[in-house]
Formats: C-alpha cells, structure tokens, sequence
C-alpha cells in the first residue's frame, strides 16, 4: 500500500514539471501589450460649432428720421413743426434691410397726410393735393426710380438727394442679408396743409397719436408680396410730424380811379388781381386811409366816400370806419382752406369813389392795407 502511494505522487510531480517547463520552452499562442508613451492624455474632448441662418420672408425696416436740411446739416424733424415757403428741403430717410438680397425689394412706399383732427384718418390721393403726400422708391427693373406719385404741383421732389447707400446690418446674416439707406428729399410748397399738433405738446412715442399732425407710414414690398408691416417682428413705420402756417399777400394790383365831383361812384375800369397763400382755414380783409391831395394836404376825400368788393363781397359797399372783409368775417369766420393749390387768385377786386361836389380838383392818394390771416390753433 505504501508503494501505491509513491507512485501517485511522483505523476503529480511529472505533471507540475511539464506544465513549468511549456512556459519557458514553448512560444505563446497570443501576447497581450499596452503602450503609453506618456504624451497622450487618457481623456480626450473635440468641440466645434453648429451655423444657423434665420433668414426673414419680409423686408425689415430699421429705423427711420424725418429730417430738416440746415444749411447743409440734416437734423430730424419728427414730432415737430416744419415750414413751407417753397425753400426749405425735407427728407425721410429709411434703413431697410431684405434678407433675400436688394434685389427682391420692388418698393418702399411713403405716404403721409394731414389727419385734420382724427388719429384714425388714412390717405387717400384724391382728397386734395396739400394734406397727401406719396413718395415711392420703385426697384423692378434693376435700376431705382424715386417717384412722387401724389401730389404733383404742392410739392417738389429733390431728385438730386434721393438717393440710397449700401450699408450694414449687425444683426444680419452674412453673405444674405442686404443693408441699405433709402433716402427721399422733397421741398414742400407755399399751401402745404398747417399742423399745429396737440395744444399739451408733442407725444414723441412712435404712432399716430396726436391730432392736428401730419401722419405718415412707409411700407416696403418684396417681389413675393411679402409686407414690412405683415413681419410679426417688425411693424410698418407709423408717425408725425407738423408743419407752420404760412401766410403771404403775394401781389396785387394797383386801383386808379378818374372821375368827376359828384360821380357816384367813380371806378376804375377793370378788376384788380391779388394772388394770396396761406396753408390752413383763412381770411383776407382791407382798410384804407383818407383819400389826401398830394399838393394840399389839407384837401382830403374821407374813407367812408370810398368802395371796395372782392371775394365774398359781391357788391360795392362803403368803408364805415372800420375795414371791409373779402373772406371771413370780423367774427372769426374763416374761409375753408385750398386742397389742390400753392396759391388762391382772387381777379374781381373792385374799388369806387364817391366824389363829393365841389372836391378840390387835383390827383388824392390813399393807403390801402391787405390783411390776410390763417386761422391758428
């Protein structure tokens, strides 16, 4: 029995020995290595970033101004009165920009009216040429047109300073969107409708919300019909400005009268012309001096021996001492303003004398004074 259990342990061993020895004698099927060469980090992150252009169907208005031209400085005239006498020069001047590039812009619309007292009033070209205005930038054809659709004698358009520069969108997409200044100048005329604006001052907040004002809106047009005013981003330009009253006795003719002491009257033998202006509700009256001999200063034919009619005063009638009125009246009655004019002819001014008998002969001379008024706030 003991010689079984020699034996059994002596294969043990042989076993232990030809494992050890296949170790170093026998080449391994697989060899597993790691490598670190130190200059690699364990970890390691790559960032980069992702694009995206918004680009807007509709064309963008900016910002915009209503500006004086100063001698040669341009300084904004928006809630606030401008005048008209023929030679002040104006402009609206629009930043617009089209992420579809310029050339999808076929308009820009100006229009602009006197509210005459309702913030709810809206243009309309044929209700007078002196409370509308409508400039257009026209861009379909590939060269730009500045057009003055309405009026076309209260207003002149200053080709020579409309005008457009490129310029630069911040908030833009670069390489679509396209910037640009659009500038419309124009000279109002003589009876370019008077706006005093609200009597408490200017609200300066943009929108129509004073009365009494000139309100304007610009709306730019693409070729897809897309609006700047249907953008839910950015709303048409609504605002205002006013304009001074205007008044000028422009010319008027002189009355020569011959006749003999006890005509009644004496006249002259065609009617006088006075071309007046004024750009608001008016009246237009007269007074006149004592008729005095230009040699004897002591010979004088009184006031109330002479006659005058015109206007709305149809017939011959004496000066009283006070003066006589061709439109309105002493009262405050005012003649409605002129819609399609610069100026208002009155042609059937009429002057007479009653000669008194046994008036020293002799050439008189009297004064005559005119005096138109526009109706103010």
């Amino acid at each position: 029995m003991g010689k079984k259990a020699f034996c059994s342990t002596l294969v043990i061993i042989a076993l232990v020995i030809s494992l050890l020895s296949n170790i170093f004698i026998f080449s391994p099927l697989v060899t597993i290595t790691r490598a670190n060469p130190g200059d690699i980090p364990d970890n390691w992150d790559n960032s980069t970033t992702l694009n995206v252009s918004v680009l807007e169907n509709e064309p963008r208005i900016n910002w915009y101004d209503f500006q004086w031209n100063n001698s040669g400085t341009w300084e904004s005239k928006l809630n606030d009165q401008i005048d008209v006498d023929n030679t002040e020069e104006y402009r609206f001047l629009i930043n617009m920009s089209s992420d579809q590039g310029w050339a999808d812009i076929e308009y820009i619309n100006i229009t602009a009216w006197m509210d005459l007292g309702d913030d709810a009033s809206v243009y309309n070209g044929t209700a007078g040429g002196n409370i509308n205005l409508n400039l257009s930038y026209i861009n379909t054809t590939g060269t730009a047109i500045w057009y003055l659709a309405w009026p076309d004698d209260e207003v002149t358009l200053v080709q020579g300073d409309c005008n457009e520069t490129h310029e630069t969108d911040p908030g833009g997409s670069i390489g679509y969107t396209d910037c640009r200044n659009i500038t419309f100048a124009f000279i109002p005329q003589y009876q370019f409708r008077y706006a005093p604006g609200d009597s408490g001052g200017w609200d300066t907040t943009p929108g129509h919300n004073d009365i009494w004002s000139w309100n304007f809106n610009v709306t730019a047009v693409d070729q897809s019909g897309y609006k700047s005013d249907d953008s839910p981003t950015k709303g048409g330009v609504d605002d205002e400005f006013g304009v001074h009253s205007y008044s000028e006795i422009y010319s008027v003719g002189w009355p020569t009268i011959t006749g003999s002491p006890g005509d009644t009257p004496a006249y002259n033998d065609s009617y006088i012309n006075m071309i007046t202006r004024s750009n608001g509700n008016y009246s237009l009256s007269v007074n006149i001096t004592n008729l005095t001999h230009k040699v004897i200063s002591t010979e004088e034919i009184q006031n109330t021996s002479i006659l005058t009619a015109g206007g709305d005063l149809n017939t011959l009638t004496l000066f009283s001492g006070t003066e006589q009125w061709y439109y309105g009246n002493v009262g405050g009655v005012y003649e409605s303003a002129l819609d399609n004019t610069n100026s208002n002819t009155t042609s059937d001014i009429e002057w007479a004398v009653n000669i008194p008998l046994g008036q020293y002969p002799g050439e008189y001379e009297a004064t005559i004074y005119y005096k138109l008024m526009t109706e103010t706030d």
